[in-house]
């Protein structure tokens, strides 16, 4: 998932409840912060391929849809408010 802002981003991750982790492939979500993990070193690099330094990488897991969608729903009502009252 890529962002309008680094803000969004970080308080979406943080927002969202699930396992954070960057071993994906499991029965249950995870989420990384992707291009941090991978490309720390060398961020301008990345950015110069198009990928977000903001870049949220999800692998979804086998939890109920329901459960699922509203925890992404919460994540992003807490971005969307953050970026609005910064």
């Amino acid at each position: 998932m890529t962002f309008t802002s680094h803000l969004a981003s970080h308080t979406f991750f943080d927002a969202l409840s699930c396992y954070k982790g960057p071993s994906l492939g499991t029965n249950f979500t995870l989420a990384c912060p992707f291009t941090i993990l991978a490309h720390y070193t060398e961020l301008e690099w990345a950015a110069k391929y198009g990928v977000e330094e903001g870049l949220v990488r999800i692998s979804v897991g086998m939890e109920q849809t329901s459960d699922l969608l509203l925890s992404f729903e919460k994540a992003l009502h807490v971005a969307e408010v953050a970026v609005n009252h910064r």
